[in-house]
């Protein structure tokens, strides 16, 4: 028996597995409080990019109503000045067809 250590008693066996099931949850424990702050972390980002998300969609239909104005600002003037050529063009060959 030289050389091997003597049979642990076994309420001594009980109490460091109970000392070894402690430690696993107090492992477990801190593992889920890191996660629960992540989790926490996570929520918060969503919250901001939600809250950005709304606000550049507000800013993208401003800036498309603004755009569809000026678009139709440049048509109607577009529009004019073509009258305006044809108006040039057709009422000195109209007003010379009319004195003939």
């Amino acid at each position: 028996m030289s050389g091997q250590a003597p049979p642990k008693p076994k309420t001594k066996q009980v109490l460091d597995q109970v000392e070894e099931v402690k430690g696993i949850m107090h492992d477990n424990i801190d593992v889920m409080l890191k996660n629960h702050e992540k989790v926490e972390n996570l929520q918060d980002k969503t919250d901001i990019m939600s809250q950005n998300a709304k606000q550049f969609k507000r800013s993208a239909t401003a800036i498309k109503r603004q755009m569809w104005w000026r678009n139709m600002k440049l048509q109607i003037i577009i529009v004019l000045v073509v009258l305006a050529v044809l108006a040039i063009i057709i009422v000195p060959i109209a007003v010379k067809l009319k004195g003939n």
